[in-house]
């Protein structure tokens, strides 16, 4: 069985209270705002000084429904006829957690939620919600219902259900699926962190990278000559010297672990 059709959409969705619906479509409002201050204005008799064309609202609605149907895309459960043990099940989960930092909430025979987390920006965290039948599993993976509830823009909530649902479909023919998960995941550790610095691949991507960060800096430093100094002069500089700074740590931290 192929990833393409490991698994499928089921006629099971989240059910979202009053507030947690509105929280979760939150972010199909930021494109109206621009035509809702228009019809604001129109509706108290003002005009604006820049006004936006009929196209340009036309499309921000149309984003805005598109925001909207990815949305409701992420309240569908998906599901994989295949029947395994406790015991597989159990593995297949804890895999999935491992492999994807997730943080189990509940975990039984029959289900098991979990949270998994961006540790950039705990807002995208999404919720992970699985459950178990006599012939089946089902999961679902949405972003949380916060203030402004976002998109899965990088496909997130598509990683937690593939990942889990293929550790499930290999869970009765790898034995001891989560052990060599955690393994596995020691010995990428290991690879990385004994990964000579100066590796022909590392090279190139540092190169890259200081490239990038000198054209940041430059710009900056033109900016500052031509025009004062200002809010986009620090900001580039940062954006500049941040990659520097984080480098030097990295290599530093790594000398100081072979000494």
């Amino acid at each position: 069985m192929t990833k393409n059709n490991l698994y499928r959409k089921s006629k099971k969705h989240v059910v979202l209270s009053f507030w947690q619906t509105i929280g979760h479509y939150s972010f199909m409002f930021v494109p109206l705002l621009i035509p809702g201050i228009e019809l604001f204005y129109k509706i108290i008799g003002k005009t604006t000084v820049n006004t936006f064309s009929t196209s340009t609202q036309l499309i921000l609605v149309l984003a805005s429904l598109i925001i909207g149907y990815f949305k409701f895309r992420e309240l569908n459960y998906y599901e994989l006829e295949e029947p395994r043990t406790d015991k597989e099940f159990e593995n297949a989960v804890l895999a999935a957690a491992n492999k994807l930092k997730w943080r189990i909430n509940y975990l039984d025979k029959n289900k098991a939620i979990a949270r998994g987390y961006n540790p950039w920006k705990s807002r995208d965290a999404q919720t992970i919600k699985i459950e178990r039948l006599n012939n089946k599993v089902l999961i679902n993976s949405m972003i949380e219902q916060d203030f402004i509830s976002v998109p899965d823009f990088l496909g997130i909530n598509r990683t937690n259900r593939n990942t889990f649902l293929q550790y499930y479909f290999n869970s009765n023919k790898i034995e001891n699926l989560n052990e060599k998960v955690i393994q596995h995941l020691k010995d990428e550790k290991e690879k990385i962190e004994n990964e000579p610095e100066w590796s022909l691949k590392n090279t190139l991507m540092r190169l890259i990278a200081y490239i990038f960060c000198f054209g940041f800096l430059g710009i900056g430093f033109a900016i500052w000559k031509y025009e004062g100094f200002n809010l986009a002069v620090v900001l580039l500089i940062i954006i500049g010297l941040s990659y520097f700074l984080f480098d030097i740590y990295v290599m530093w931290t790594k000398l100081k672990k072979a000494s």
